[in-house]
């Protein structure tokens, strides 16, 4: 019989590997939503997962259109990373030996990539928009993911944790 912890991480095991999907879907949808605005724009409008406010920007400057729709690519890919090894993470976590320098480099990947998607979604598309609104006039609303910084900075301290849970477990495994 499964103990509660087991059936919580089995349960969180689930949602990682069902968030790594949506967002990969998500990704997925806002490239076939770049690549067909360019074949058919009108078709590309009616995709899920569209901007319309972006194609506002696509009549006035095609590159900005590009730029704004990468960054929104690349933060929605790097969160279905993120989910990945959040999955790859609760795969590889085990109860009786939960120190491990897998889970403490998976924590600590997470902590990076979760900065980067804080990087490129705050500060880039603070740029992207600054940039935007001196050329073509158009204002586009700022990005709020100052959370995903917080997150990073948790995750990371929960890693040099760990760090140091096997530094100590592999002293009292070297004294007798």
């Amino acid at each position: 019989m499964r103990t509660k912890t087991e059936k919580i991480l089995l349960v969180l095991k689930i949602i990682a590997i069902l968030g790594a999907i949506g967002y990969s879907i998500v990704w997925g949808s806002q490239l076939l939503t770049l690549v067909s605005s360019y074949i058919n724009p009108d078709w590309a409008k009616r995709t899920y997962e569209v901007d319309l406010k972006m194609f506002s920007v696509r009549e006035q400057s095609v590159w900005y259109y590009f730029f704004g729709m990468s960054i929104n690519i690349v933060v929605s890919a790097l969160k279905a990373i993120i989910w990945y090894v959040a999955y790859q993470l609760l795969q590889t976590f085990k109860l009786k030996t939960p120190f491990t320098w897998e889970v403490e480099r998976k924590l600590e990947s997470m902590a990076y990539l979760m900065l980067f998607v804080w990087i490129i979604s705050s500060i880039f598309w603070k740029v992207y928009t600054y940039y935007l609104l001196q050329d073509t006039g158009i204002q586009l609303a700022a990005s709020n993911s100052d959370e995903y910084l917080f997150m990073a900075g948790i995750i990371y301290i929960i890693s040099q944790v760990f760090k140091r849970g096997i530094e100590i477990e592999e002293e009292n495994h070297l004294t007798v």
